[in-house]
């Protein structure tokens, strides 16, 4: 393993030129094992409010959609409940094997959603962490429906960083203007470990609503606050599919500033997320 400076360990890196033909949606698995340490995990108080709202059965079957390492699906498994995954990258898939190789209830299927043939068992509940943007908007509610038994939930959530802390969100932002100023202008573009929701609606009620296949839209946020390193911070940006999109040189220098200015104020910081959550009963 060799040391990349303010980038960490080369090593943990899949090397990438710049006219590789690559999917934004498809480049998690270049850096899975990061990924799955240093992601933001979800709040337990979301998958008690899922628990709450949704009312699973025992034995329901819960579909995790675009699983990636199994953030969402571990805290459901350590509830009882059966979960399928669903992740095209192997490398994503290949980590939540490997960590909930001792629970006989999960099963990973290598599909993404749109490809998955459906088993003929109907999930109970389906969900979405992080990974509904990356589905086909044009029918992944009719999708869902089709997989859901009657009386079945959909539950999509993300977790989102708050631009709170002025003088260091504007040095932030002015890194990114100098270095990177196409990521200020697309749709997944995050600045801040964590990730937003990139819908085609307003909101995810509205697109839920406008799908007309579920019933009104229970909705969940949390405020939540961890601290964030130097290092973790470089790391999870690693992570987000627009900045492994970028040519590396570039990527790189925009890490490299990133950091000496996150050192400048003493390496560390307090980040807000709030987990928004959206669950809606099938109505068809």
């Amino acid at each position: 393993m060799t040391d990349g400076g303010c980038l960490g360990p080369r090593a943990e890196i899949t090397p990438m030129t710049a006219n590789e033909e690559r999917r934004q949606s498809q480049v998690f698995g270049e850096v899975a094992e990061i990924y799955h340490r240093y992601r933001p995990e979800y709040p337990q108080s979301l998958f008690e409010w899922i628990i709450r709202t949704c009312e699973p059965s025992a034995t329901d079957l819960v579909v995790d959609v675009g699983c990636g390492t199994g953030k969402a699906s571990g805290p459901l498994l350590r509830h009882g409940f059966e979960v399928l995954g669903l992740e095209p990258d192997p490398e994503m898939a290949g980590i939540a094997h490997r960590e909930f190789e001792e629970f006989d209830l999960f099963s990973i299927d290598e599909y993404t959603f749109e490809d998955w043939p459906k088993v003929d068992r109907k999930a109970g509940l389906v969900i979405a962490g992080q990974s509904w943007h990356w589905t086909d908007p044009e029918d992944r509610f009719q999708r869902a429906a089709s997989i859901l038994k009657p009386g079945g939930w959909l539950c999509l959530f993300w977790n989102r960083p708050e631009y709170e802390k002025q003088e260091f969100d504007a040095t932030v932002n002015r890194i990114y203007n100098e270095v990177a100023p196409e990521l200020k202008n697309t749709l997944f573009s995050v600045c801040l470990p964590g990730s937003k929701a990139a819908i085609t609606a307003d909101t995810p009620t509205q697109e839920i609503d406008m799908s007309g296949l579920f019933e009104p839209v229970q909705e969940l946020q949390i405020s939540w606050e961890i601290e964030i390193t130097t290092h973790h911070h470089i790391q999870s940006l690693r992570t987000q599919s627009d900045h492994r999109m970028l040519e590396p040189d570039k990527r790189n220098k925009l890490f490299c500033r990133l950091a000496e200015a996150i050192n400048s104020f003493g390496g560390t910081y307090k980040q807000t997320f709030t987990t928004h959550a959206y669950a809606a009963k099938l109505s068809v």
